[in-house]
């Protein structure tokens, strides 16, 4: 059975921003203890405050996140979609086209079989080709 004193504690600890783990550590307790008495206190979302420090991956402009929701990682979909763009891998692969027998470079797909649409549409449409 965990004291008043301690219930407390993870509810002023809790208060002050801290995490279910770093309550935990602190007071040599699990996780899921801490998680538990929060929840049954109301005191399983952080403070406003707490999560506002949080910034944009892409732009670094801070973000302004909501109790309860899934954690914000870009302010727009434009800084989304331009971190994603910036950080993934485009690695070039030599390919040989299905149709015409020419080698050609795809960036990121290498399942691709054709150099191009008209190839396609004759390997699909055309009889004589292979």
């Amino acid at each position: 059975m965990i004291e008043t004193k301690t219930k407390q504690s993870i509810i002023m600890l809790r208060q002050q921003g801290e995490s279910f783990t770093e309550i935990a550590k602190l007071l040599s307790l699990s996780p899921n203890t801490v998680k538990s008495i929060c929840h049954r206190s109301n005191m399983h979302t952080l403070p406003v405050e707490k999560t506002d420090s949080h910034v944009c991956k892409n732009c670094g402009r801070p973000l302004v996140q909501i109790p309860g929701k899934k954690q914000k990682t870009f302010c727009s979909t434009g800084c989304r979609t331009a971190w994603w763009n910036k950080t993934r891998s485009r690695k070039p692969y030599r390919l040989t086209c299905y149709c015409c027998g020419k080698e050609f470079i795809s960036f990121g797909n290498r399942r691709k079989k054709f150099c191009s649409r008209e190839c396609y549409r004759l390997s699909r449409y055309s009889k004589n080709v292979p």
